[in-house]
């Protein structure tokens, strides 16, 4: 159809970018306003098409014909035939069907999109979804479409988008409290981290604490833990991130969450170190070792272990599947590199460089480029134990060797990197000199 002739169903605009219907691809609106408008008598003819064209709906007969008696019985009960016009549905069915396909339809392609970075189409989902939801007054299904689109704008750092489409969401959150509290909670948190409003992530924290102490979910308090940590490790608060991200490496360990776990593990030892205790930052980070080496041992002897059909009575008390973290080396390449930084801090260099050794082992099996990485951090950690005075280690030579490896591999990000660190080292060394 040419775009002249598409007009909106509701106000009669006609323009370039009007939306058809996803459902019977018949009509056209401009947004999810307009659409949400005439849904109520719309939705009585809106027929899904599975790919042949929308029928009309069927015609009444007239008296006459309701009066004559079918040529015989089967005719009367025949199924419908190509071509035959849709069986018109009751409102409960057609609610019934549009409520499935938000479920299974909508929210999934919504994802799917923004996992592929098709933002546009995900958010026009959303919104036909969030409109179907209005309509019906599905507050749960209305909650988290809000949610999603929510998302779907932080990601592009829409922020301001972002908390208009999860308003809704959110003032329900305040004012019915409750476990189902904790996601608009946490995605407020996010944004307004995100855009530098501490106060407000502050507040936004405070609810989600108290939603998740609602909840028998011990995974949904595990997550909002680690969460909370992260986001005030990010914002400077060390000395309460620190207590919140042990809280949520133990519930991670009593679920047997290793990626909760060795998350929680990680920030606390950042943490810890600029809080200038090396000691614990490096209690901290060998216990994420030891969690992703112990993830990684049990996810290969999975993948090895020829599968059986669990008895009945280990189905009962099978604990929930935790999702694989997969290839753990890049992680526990870094985490070698921080350990090596806190005993340079610490002064103990023979375990410095135990770690460096470590971390370049499993570096080299990951490529140059993650070798390169890993001599970045040797540099930078020996330009901070130089300045701290802990430790007289040169970094030209680590920088130096960052440098060629980011070269051969073109990676500009570190060759910038590198000539900084090499820049750095000169300014302290001639500091301290002077």
């Amino acid at each position: 159809m040419d775009d002249s002739a598409k007009r909106c169903l509701n106000c009669d605009a006609s323009y370039k970018g009007l939306k058809r219907c996803p459902r019977c691809k018949q009509v056209y609106f401009c947004n999810a306003t307009c659409q949400k408008e005439v849904w109520k008598e719309h939705v009585k003819v809106c027929v899904p098409i599975d790919g042949e064209p929308a029928q009309p709906p069927p015609k009444q007969p007239s008296a006459a014909a309701a009066a004559k008696p079918p040529a015989d019985s089967q005719a009367a009960t025949a199924a419908p035939k190509p071509g035959d016009p849709p069986v018109q549905k009751t409102p409960e069915q057609i609610k019934a069907d549009q409520l499935l396909r938000i479920r299974h339809e909508i929210l999934p392609e919504a994802a799917r999109l923004m996992s592929a970075r098709e933002f546009a189409d995900a958010e026009e989902q959303l919104e036909d979804g969030v409109a179907i939801a209005s309509q019906y007054d599905e507050r749960e299904l209305l909650n988290e479409l809000s949610c999603a689109l929510s998302k779907c704008f932080m990601i592009q750092d829409k922020y301001k988008q972002a908390l208009e489409a999860l308003n809704p969401a959110l003032m329900h959150a305040r004012r019915e409290g409750g476990p189902e509290a904790m996601r608009p909670h946490s995605i407020a948190a996010e944004i307004n981290k995100a855009k530098g409003d501490v106060d407000q992530m502050r507040v936004e924290l405070r609810a989600l604490m108290e939603a998740a102490s609602e909840s028998n979910d011990e995974q949904e308090q595990g997550a909002a833990l680690l969460l909370a940590g992260c986001l005030l490790f990010d914002v400077g608060d060390l000395n309460a991130a620190v207590p919140l991200l042990s809280s949520a490496a133990t519930a991670g360990e009593k679920l047997g969450n290793h990626n909760m776990r060795a998350g929680a593990r990680n920030r606390a030892g950042a943490a810890l170190l600029r809080m200038r205790q090396p000691k614990q930052a490096i209690e901290a980070w060998m216990d994420e070792l030891k969690v992703l080496e112990q993830a990684g041992a049990e996810e290969a002897m999975a993948a090895m272990k020829v599968k059986e059909e669990p008895k009945e009575e280990e189905i009962e008390k099978k604990k929930p599947e935790m999702p694989p973290l997969g290839d753990t080396r890049g992680r526990r390449c870094k985490a070698h590199g921080n350990v090596f930084m806190a005993h340079l801090l610490m002064g103990t260099r023979p375990a410095a460089e135990v770690h460096l050794q470590h971390a370049l082992s499993i570096a080299k099996e990951l490529g140059k480029e993650e070798e390169a990485r890993v001599w970045l951090q040797c540099g930078n950690s020996h330009t901070l134990a130089s300045v701290d005075g802990s430790n007289d280690g040169d970094a030209t030579e680590a920088y130096k060797k960052c440098l060629d490896l980011a070269k051969e591999v073109k990676s500009l990000e570190l060759i910038a990197a590198a000539e900084k660190g090499l820049k750095k080292d000169l300014d302290v060394a001639t500091m301290l000199r002077g």
